[in-house]
């Protein structure tokens, strides 16, 4: 018989999530049980834990996840019972141990994915220069680390660049130099008691990226580069085969990424695909952005201007992203009920915030949104 340890995480989004102190106190010993949840829309096969016939949280992604899904599959059964014997309240985990005569598997591997055999051989939009920045601080800090070096200042400040930045890179790469490096943490050496304290700020920082709000980030990032300077050349050299490129992308993730934009970058960031697949799918879904609002297609609308709408009001950066969209296309023309409620939300923000910043062009109500001037400037810019 043997003894399996796992960490659950999640609690705040399930059914004791108005109960997180309660179920710190009455957790430890309770007998708890894991199963396969096969149709999770964040993350194929995720590994689920119940209290009862209460949802408690998941199994921690990753080798925890695989761990469990193996002992699973070789047990045939549809569930295995364990206990929970520690809790750690900074993090929001559990602990829980599972004893089975089952054994992992040596040659585990995830189901194959929609994307298994996906390639794509175009021109892809370039990478942002911060997440050039984001893989140049994580290697620094694989270097200072595995040399135990005390900690820093120079540590600290890229830490915090990666703590603030890893949700712009959801690619298999930045997952492995992260869990890298948080190895490299948590065996600590000769600064045990220093590091230890760093690898539960990078753990959360890793948790965080699972949050509906670094889904909407993610989102939203997608929509900017559809409208960015980097799309208006990638549209210039694909020209008549833009909508050709588009259809490359499966089927099915173009759905799901229409119907639910969140759900969609959730799965995306469980799949831990390569960069340049990662890179791929970003570019393609940038470019049908792109498309569909050039065109005013109708379709357009359950994309960015649902979200717009939501984030407009969340703050300065947001709102002047929504601004920077409504002077550039001409939404009185393609869509003037849009037009209006996204106005009717500017002024309104303006009203309770400086949001926009002293001489930028705030839009009035019944003026053109694509005056002859910028008209002027996007041809000499092209």
């Amino acid at each position: 018989m043997e003894t399996y340890k796992f960490i659950i995480n999640g609690l705040r989004h399930h059914d004791f999530k108005d109960k997180l102190d309660e179920l710190y106190e009455f957790a430890p010993g309770h007998r708890m049980s894991i199963s396969i949840e096969h149709d999770n829309a964040h993350e194929e096969d995720a590994v689920i834990v119940y209290l009862g016939s209460k949802c408690v949280g998941y199994v921690r992604s990753g080798a925890d996840r695989k761990k469990a899904c193996s002992l699973l599959r070789s047990s045939g059964r549809g569930s295995l019972l364990g206990k929970i014997v520690g809790v750690e309240r900074k993090n929001r985990w559990l602990y829980m141990e599972v004893k089975t005569a089952c054994e992992v598997s040596k040659t585990f591997d995830d189901r194959k994915n929609i994307l298994s055999d996906w390639e794509f051989d175009g021109k892809l939009l370039p990478m942002e220069e911060s997440v050039h920045r984001l893989h140049a601080m994580l290697d620094n800090l694989k270097q200072v680390l595995e040399c135990e070096e005390p900690w820093d200042e120079d540590m600290e400040e890229w830490l915090l660049y990666v703590e603030e930045n890893m949700w712009r890179d959801i690619s298999k790469e930045c997952s492995e130099k992260v869990s890298e490096i948080l190895t490299l943490l948590s065996s600590g050496g000769a600064h045990c008691l220093e590091y230890s304290e760093k690898a539960s700020r990078l753990q959360y920082s890793i948790d965080y990226m699972a949050s509906p709000e670094v889904r909407r980030f993610q989102a939203q990032q997608i929509i900017e580069r559809a409208h960015s300077r980097d799309m208006d050349l990638l549209l210039l050299y694909y020209g008549e085969r833009a909508k050709e490129m588009i259809l490359q992308l499966p089927p099915e993730l173009k759905k799901l990424f229409l119907q639910d934009g969140e759900v969609f970058m959730g799965r995306i960031w469980y799949l831990h695909c390569p960069y340049r697949q990662v890179s791929a799918i970003l570019t393609i879904l940038s470019m049908i952005v792109r498309i569909q609002d050039n065109e005013g297609a109708c379709a357009s609308d359950n994309i960015p201007r649902k979200w717009l709408m939501e984030w407009g009001n969340r703050d300065l950066e947001n709102a002047i992203a929504v601004d920077r969209i409504l002077k550039t296309y001409e939404l009185e023309k393609q869509n003037p009920l849009l037009a209006k409620q996204l106005q009717e939300m500017q002024d309104k923000n303006c009203e309770k915030k400086n949001f926009f910043a002293e001489g930028s062009v705030t839009l009035q109500a019944g003026s053109t949104l694509l005056g002859d001037v910028n008209i002027n400037k996007q041809e000499d810019e092209l």
